[in-house]
């Protein structure tokens, strides 16, 4: 082989390496997205703020592939298997945050009153918020623009499809997400100049990172290598680690209390013990509808302007009580989800 083809091969290597690092780039924004501005948390402060870009997001980068990688190499990709992989994405409001002990604000206030120890809003991140809209959702987006994901997490297709049952689903998301979006959203502008930002971003990510995603063939954006998965590990474990000790340290438990969270990560662990492992597929028999990606844009439009029109009412007693309605829906309907997906076998 000669020195001009050698020098192709590398450039062609660099550049495949370029695609994938920026797909998973936008696939993060994705997950940033999902988690922190749908949930409005991140908005008044900012997504350009330097917290925002250098923690947050990466927090988020990591959670999220390290459960998708588990999953494919575990085979447990079902549609309830993925929701309890959200489960034990979502525990990290304990260690990391302290939130489901001792409220959003870290400072022992919580929003709607406790379960034993735990707020009863902020229960429903574990068990609702975060298995949702952190982890499934992104999930199922990246699935209309990637055959090779549509093909690892076939059951994905349900959530975007046109079924009534999915369609409620769909509805309701947005609806919630918009109003909760709205009362944090620090306002009309703020808003707009955060969506403007992540925008800008998202669209940067996906015009490099685009091949990733969108051939047939290419390497899974959502799976990590070895070497790739020790980072995050090592990350993971620096993340917790420092961010325990450091990061409201106050909002700590009691032990007793603290151990009782484990059993949280058990049940979601012995719930994917009972799925049956899924054989990977490597094909894309499961192919994206035009309507369905339309659908799923129109709902994503409809969501921001929502948002942005109800926006001008932050702070106002009617936008607070209509999140406040979500917020105490979200637990029941954790505790749903959660047996459902425990109690299913495949």
């Amino acid at each position: 082989m000669d020195a001009a083809a050698i020098g192709g091969d590398s450039a062609a290597h660099r550049e495949t390496t370029t695609q994938l690092v920026a797909a998973r780039l936008f696939a993060g924004l994705i997950v940033l997205v999902t988690a922190e501005v749908f949930s409005g948390a991140s908005l008044r402060a900012g997504l350009w703020h330097p917290w925002t870009l250098l923690v947050t997001y990466w927090l988020y980068f990591a959670h999220f592939f390290f459960f998708t990688t588990l999953a494919v190499w575990t085979g447990r990709t079902s549609l309830a298997s993925l929701y309890l992989w959200g489960v034990l994405y979502g525990l990290y409001e304990s260690w990391i945050t302290k939130v489901i002990w001792s409220g959003y604000d870290g400072a022992g206030s919580v929003a709607l009153g406790r379960i034993g120890p735990f707020g009863y809003s902020e229960i429903s991140m574990v068990f609702c918020y975060h298995p949702v809209a952190s982890f499934i959702v992104p999930l199922a987006i990246l699935s209309l623009i990637s055959p090779t994901v549509r093909a690892l997490f076939p059951s994905l297709a349900w959530l975007t499809g046109k079924s009534r049952t999915a369609r409620a689903i769909q509805v309701y998301l947005t609806i919630s997400f918009a109003t909760t979006m709205a009362m944090n959203s620090g306002g009309f502008v703020n808003l707009l100049l955060n969506l403007a930002f992540v925008s800008f971003l998202l669209y940067a990510a996906l015009r490099l990172g685009g091949p990733a995603l969108s051939e047939p063939g290419r390497d899974a954006v959502v799976v990590f290598g070895r070497r790739g998965f020790v980072g995050l590990c090592v990350y993971l474990l620096l993340l917790y680690g420092l961010t325990y000790r450091f990061i409201r340290p106050e909002g700590l438990p009691s032990i007793p209390i603290q151990l009782l969270t484990f059993v949280l990560y058990a049940l979601a662990i012995a719930g994917l013990v009972r799925h049956r492992r899924e054989a990977p597929r490597t094909d894309t028999s499961v192919p994206v509808d035009g309507r369905e990606r339309r659908i799923i844009v129109a709902l994503g439009a409809a969501l921001f302007g929502v948002a942005l029109c109800l926006s001008v009412f932050a702070g106002t007693l009617a936008l607070t009580l209509a999140t406040a309605v979500h917020l105490a829906l979200w637990p029941p309907l954790g505790l749903v989800l959660t047996l459902l997906a425990v109690a299913a076998t495949k």
